[in-house]
């Protein structure tokens, strides 16, 4: 159990790029298969493996954050077991300069006074559950200065664009750093969750700042791979990366299926989250549902197949919903027919219009759009 372990929970990467969707909330704070949100995932992994002070660091459109990660009790933290600090960087900082070294230079004192020997740096968007505690156990086997969590993965074509590649020499020593551009199908990818002694994070982020104002983490990692003995360890379970709006689509309906959530959620390693009271879904008399997730609160009438409905929705009689991801308080009426959208929360579809995208390529409606 990783007790002697500071627990830092990274901001997005330059990889992640949601373009125009979504821009309302970081997306630390988006809604992932009508219960969860993505920071849930790291977080819970982190608890589970026993960490007890944690720093979460977040963009500055992080309310949605705050609100739903709170004083962390949802994820076993409190003040006599551990510590939580929400922490952001310098906002008025021009957007070229907001990445992690920058936040974690502002918040420098905070990693500093902590007592514990140990960090581990893991960000939201890669989503998997891992016991953190394995990595400290290669770590001390291997004697490595940092161990890099990744995963194989033979979508590497299609999938993981813009995240970091691994190059290994022997007994798994990472010799090198590279960007996806889609070139190979099958690649080590990184998961950007890194093991290490605090001592060795404070140095490496103070070579960041005397390389480069612009530095990210992961390229000082690239810098000093030759000095710094980098162990690669291997996660053998299911991974997803959400870090555009297609992969936050099609991770989802992906997910629909039981057989694969099943590679996701294990037993004995719950996935904690911010809970409501709500009641049950109501389904009415000419209610069709198929191969669906619905969290509670909704009201449906219409025909809902192979999609993924947030709380508080209402879908009226005559409506019908296809390969979608409908977000919280959405009010559907009767004759509309969406398929392969994502419809943002206190959205009213007021007429019997078509929204109809592609499943490669989703069309998506702001939040608090009147259709």
């Amino acid at each position: 159990m990783l007790r002697n372990t500071l627990g830092i929970v990274n901001i997005e990467g330059k990889n992640v790029d949601f373009g125009t969707s979504l821009t309302h909330k970081s997306p630390q704070a988006y809604s992932f298969l009508a219960r969860y949100h993505l920071i849930d995932f790291v977080l819970s992994n982190m608890s589970n493996s026993g960490i007890t002070e944690y720093q979460v660091y977040i963009p500055s459109n992080s309310r949605s954050t705050i609100q739903h990660v709170g004083a962390g009790t949802q994820y076993n933290i409190n003040s006599k077991r551990g510590k939580l600090r929400l922490l952001n960087s310098d906002h008025n900082a021009s957007e070229i300069f907001q990445h992690d070294v920058k936040a974690f230079t502002d918040n420098l004192h905070y990693i500093k006074d902590s007592n514990k020997e140990f960090v581990l740096i893991a960000p939201s968007y890669f989503i998997y559950s891992q016991d953190f505690s394995e990595l400290q156990e290669d770590f001390e086997r291997t004697g490595a200065d940092i161990t890099v969590l990744y995963k194989n993965v033979s979508t590497a074509r299609e999938n993981f664009i813009g995240c970091t590649t691994l190059t290994f020499g022997e007994d798994k020593r990472i010799v090198n750093f590279r960007e996806n551009h889609g070139k190979y199908k099958n690649r080590p990818i990184s998961l950007e969750a890194y093991f290490m002694r605090r001592e060795t994070f404070l140095e490496l982020i103070d070579r960041a700042n005397q390389v480069s104002s612009l530095y990210w983490f992961r390229d000082i990692l690239e810098d000093v791979v030759d000095e710094y003995k980098m162990i690669g360890y291997a996660h053998k379970d299911y991974v997803a990366c959400i870090n555009n709006t297609e992969s936050y689509y099609q991770t989802q309906l992906e997910l629909i299926e039981a057989k694969n959530r099943r590679l996701l959620f294990k037993q004995n390693w719950p996935i904690f989250t911010k809970t409501g009271d709500s009641s049950p879904t109501l389904y009415g008399p000419l209610s069709e549902v198929k191969r669906s997730l619905l969290a509670n609160g909704s009201i449906i009438n219409g025909q809902v197949e192979n999609s993924v409905i947030d709380r508080d929705v209402v879908i009226e009689d005559g409506v019908t919903v296809k390969n979608s991801i409908i977000l919280n308080r959405v009010h559907i009426r009767t004759g509309a027919y969406i398929e392969n959208a994502i419809i943002d929360k206190s959205t009213i579809i007021k007429h019997p219009v078509e929204i109809v995208g592609e499943y490669e390529e989703p069309i998506y409606i702001k939040e608090n759009s009147i259709i």
